[in-house]
């Protein structure tokens, strides 16, 4: 089972290190052989700590929340995957991560998480990794736990600049206005006049018809929350713009009884709305100009606009922004559409790549979306800003890549040489090929150093002969050596003889950066020369 288990072995080049997703490998003994770059940035962690590792020696459950099972749920999952030999999808995890503060003490960060498991097999049905991938929704779930803190508070403005609030007596008809009122619009309480047409009278006539049947619907519907924007009259004469916001209380038999709210004076805000115009031309001439298709969004993820880019490459009508998710293949949509929201919610960067069709021909070419969110003073999102950019040649060169490191596995399985990887001057174990696990068992070998993974090797000198060939850089020959030899990995061992090469490799400057280390086997020709040897012994004796 082990020889085919490096079929598609994941430490073979960078590709896999360099994907960016949170991707994990480990043996069915759940031990750590290889992670990618973006894994061991988001736990924390480094490839020397937890390669070779128990996953959960190297994460283990947070002390500090005894009644949380963490290690517990995740090793349930993997578990799952190797007696069903089917893929597992969790449900979110809060698995807290461990990490030393500048003192050396060590500390857990809260952390949750979207993971799943998944098997790989060889080519004769074994098991022979689990493949894991998480995915870090640590600010999601954080922003959804404040979100829900915040959702019994009434968000009334009457605390900001220029604001009034009021309160209307549904049932009475009466008005009650705030101390605000005579500072922003000019009246006072007894101008305004008591009823709830003194409101009515003062809403601009051309604003009053689409505020008014705004107020209807919330009400038909049963909404507790209504919000308007319109021109309200001040007492000097002027029209001030407003933001109005009002909440409504129901009576246990389902009736409106009152209304409470506030008025805001936008007026400024209206000016700078003017002013900001020309600039907003200037931003959407620049956005028409970028060799790439561009758009924009409001906070809460509506398309607002696309530049002439996007209307070319998809054949979307222009000036329509409404049903652009039907240009992406149908295969990517849903995780487009849910890495979108999720993006919204957090207000953090958004990045992504799918397939969108080209107008042209019908084709899907794979773009890299990617989203910056623009903040306001406060720190709220107060537009989205987005670009594509092609990346299907990227993504070509990338597949021929790996089509290459496949290749060189097969080479390397094919090959009569078992090798065996040293990286630094500490002789980290990078890569073995399956023929070292005949040779010396099933060890967890890589990410370790090599003294730590042969140390029966110690008494004949192996860590100084490394050291030497480091310092030196001469290459060491070994020849004829006798090695316990499992050949059909069934447990029968037998005496081989392998020739050893210990090949210095240099880095980008010419400096030793590792040990190669070669092993062909020689035992026919041992034994012929033993018999040979034999023979002309007999020979003599007959003579």
């Amino acid at each position: 089972m082990l020889e085919t288990n490096f079929e598609n072995q994941p430490v073979l080049g960078p590709v896999f290190r360099s994907l960016p997703g949170l991707y994990l490998v480990l043996t069915p003994d759940l031990v750590v052989v290889d992670a990618t770059d973006a894994y061991l940035h988001a736990t924390l962690s480094s490839r020397e700590a937890i390669m070779g590792k128990y996953f959960f020696d190297a994460f283990p459950n947070n002390p500090a929340t005894p009644d949380l099972n963490s290690a517990g749920e995740f090793e349930y999952s993997l578990r799952y995957v190797l007696r069903e030999r089917q893929p597992h999808a969790m449900p979110v995890l809060r698995y807290d991560l461990p990490c030393r503060r500048e003192n050396g003490t060590l500390h857990f960060e809260e952390r949750y998480w979207s993971p799943s498991n998944s098997p790989v097999f060889d080519t004769q049905g074994n098991v022979t990794f689990i493949l894991h991938e998480a995915r870090d929704i640590t600010e999601q779930v954080q922003n959804e736990q404040n979100r829900q803190h915040n959702t019994e508070r009434l968000t009334m403005l009457t605390s900001a600049l220029n604001a009034v609030s009021w309160e209307y007596d549904i049932l009475q008809n009466k008005m009650h206005w705030g101390k605000g009122l005579k500072e922003v619009f000019g009246y006072t309480p007894e101008e305004m006049g008591p009823g709830g047409e003194s409101w009515d009278e003062r809403v601009h006539p051309e604003d009053y018809p689409i505020v008014h049947e705004s107020i209807e619907k919330a009400n038909a519907a049963g909404d507790k929350i209504w919000q308007g924007e319109y021109r309200f009259l001040k007492a000097d004469g002027t029209y001030a713009h407003v933001l109005d916001q009002g909440y409504t209380v129901y009576d246990q038999r389902g009736r409106r009884i009152r209304t409470i709210g506030s008025i805001i004076d936008l007026s400024h805000s209206k000016k700078a709305e003017e002013s900001l115009k020309e600039s907003d031309a200037r931003f959407r001439h620049l956005l028409e100009n970028l060799p790439h298709m561009a758009w924009t969004a409001d906070p809460k993820g509506k398309i607002l606009y696309f530049n002439d880019n996007w209307y070319s490459y998809t054949g979307m009508q222009k000036g329509q922004t409404e049903g652009w998710i039907n240009f992406v293949h149908p295969e990517d949509s849903a995780d487009v559409l849910t890495t979108w929201h999720d993006a919204i919610t957090s207000g953090s960067l958004y990045e992504i790549e799918y397939r969108i069709r080209d107008c042209m021909d019908g084709s899907y070419r794979t773009f890299l979306e990617r989203g910056v969110p623009m903040y306001e003073k406060k720190g709220e999102v107060k537009l989205w800003i987005g670009t594509y950019t092609d990346i299907e040649d990227q993504k070509q060169t990338l597949e021929q890549i790996r089509m290459k490191d496949r290749q060189l596995v097969n080479i390397l399985k094919l090959s009569p040489a078992h090798l065996c990887l040293l990286e630094g001057p500490r002789h980290i174990c990078r890569y073995v090929t399956p023929g070292v696990y005949r040779m010396y068992g099933n060890r967890a070998y890589l990410g370790r150093p090599a003294p730590e993974v042969w140390p029966e090797l110690q008494k004949l000198g192996f860590p100084r002969l490394l050291d030497q060939i480091y310092e030196h850089g001469e290459a060491v020959y070994i020849n004829e050596l006798c090695v316990p030899y499992d050949r059909l990995m069934n447990g029968n061992v037998e005496n081989a003889y392998f020739n050893f090469k210990y090949q210095p490799m240099l880095g980008d400057e010419g400096n030793v950066a590792g040990i190669l280390i070669s092993a062909i086997e020689v035992t026919e020709l041992v034994e012929a020369k033993r018999r040979a040897e034999t023979l002309a012994k007999e020979l003599q004796q007959k003579t």
